[in-house]
């Protein structure tokens, strides 16, 4: 009814002629939830399950897929989708039927010990501090612009060991060529804001127009947070006097009206803690922003030492955190440990740093990545 008349081989056949490079294979992980579609609809099960070609009806739940059917039926038939197969249904048991009324979906959440748990245990709210939404669609292969809603909609293989409710966090746009629309700033869920900056590496494309588009969207209104923008001294960055001016341009903006700034610090390879690049950032944050200024330090990979530093300088300061911290060092965890918890954010950096319950194939996250978190 809401795709047409199509049936379940023709969608198949459709995905086939639209994907060229995804990857080919399905990882085990994936797998479970694909057999189960196909024993409920009769349908033989393949030796192995191939995205690349589509080679089973199964195959259909795969989040890629979802994704690429929802953007080819449009806004209004996706929301009608979504209300006769809720996405934790398709997505979560990997099923696909008629919609189950009230007696029958409580018997099937009976009959499903991972849901029964998933839904017994109070789940913590929280936020995601920084994800990307423009680099995150690009690396989905998908057509068109990005889609909020859609991404969120991706899940992850994940067992529901420490499941938390993401209610929001910041959209981050950092590459000025790929920064939003005025329209696409309007994000229907207010819970979500955007952020708009000059990535370090990106800082030869912060020219005069678009400087000028960021002052007026802040003047205006429409524009809250300013970021990322910093420093990174790592192989292929520019050179450090035109991430310094491009810095220092944003600084500017955002001291103007109290903007938040979101900061991104790297140092080179014989950097230690990248505790040179902080101490520049520091000096070049002092030179324009008051002391109280509200700074976030986007993904965080100094040492206590540094943690102070900014404290000192910038007591308001807070500090994200994401995935990298598997591979701290001790004084880095020490500054973990340290540092007070009214200011540490959590970040998926998303699409970056796959957690090890991720399929390889994916080779991306989403924010849904806190649906499993570390128990430290």
């Amino acid at each position: 009814m809401i795709l047409g008349k199509v049936d379940i081989w023709g969608l198949a056949a459709w995905v086939n002629r639209q994907v060229k490079n995804w990857p080919r294979t399905v990882e085990e992980v994936e797998m479970g939830p694909m057999r189960e579609v196909c024993a409920a609809g009769g349908w033989t099960l393949p030796s192995q399950f191939t995205l690349v070609p589509v080679n089973s009806p199964g195959v259909l739940i795969h989040w890629r897929i979802q994704i690429l059917i929802m953007s080819w039926i449009g806004e209004r038939r996706s929301q009608e989708l979504r209300e006769m197969y809720p996405v934790g249904s398709i997505l979560s048991q990997g099923r696909i039927g008629p919609p189950l009324n009230h007696s029958q979906a409580s018997a099937s959440m009976e009959t499903s010990p991972r849901l029964e748990n998933a839904v017994s245990r109070p789940r913590p709210i929280t936020v995601d501090a920084h994800f990307h939404l423009d680099r995150a669609w690009a690396k989905t292969n998908l057509p068109g612009r990005p889609n909020l809603r859609q991404y969120m909609e991706m899940r992850l293989p994940s067992s529901q060991l420490y499941a938390i409710d993401v209610r929001g966090g910041v959209i981050n746009f950092c590459d000025p060529r790929t920064w939003p629309s005025d329209e696409e700033l309007e994000v229907q869920d207010q819970s979500w804001v955007v952020a708009m900056g000059v990535h370090p590496k990106k800082a030869r494309e912060l020219d005069d127009a678009r400087a000028f588009r960021l002052e007026t969207l802040l003047k205006t209104g429409k524009l809250r947070v300013l970021g990322e923008v910093g420093l990174d001294f790592s192989t292929g960055a520019p050179q450090p006097q035109i991430q310094i001016s491009t810095l220092r341009w944003v600084l500017a903006m955002a001291s103007q009206g109290g903007v938040p700034v979101v900061l991104h610090v790297r140092g080179g390879k014989d950097d230690v803690h990248s505790a040179q690049a902080h101490i520049q950032c520091i000096r070049q944050c002092r030179a324009i922003l008051n002391k109280g200024h509200p700074i976030h330090l986007h993904c965080f990979d100094g040492g206590w030492e540094q943690a102070q530093q900014w404290m000192d300088n910038f007591p308001g300061v807070h500090f994200g955190f994401t995935g990298a911290v598997n591979a701290f060092s001790e004084d880095q965890k020490l500054a973990v440990v340290r540092i007070p918890r009214d200011r540490l954010l959590l970040e998926s950096d998303a699409p970056y740093f796959r957690p090890a319950w991720v399929p390889r194939e994916q080779g991306m996250v989403t924010p849904s990545i806190w649906q499993r978190w570390p128990e430290a």
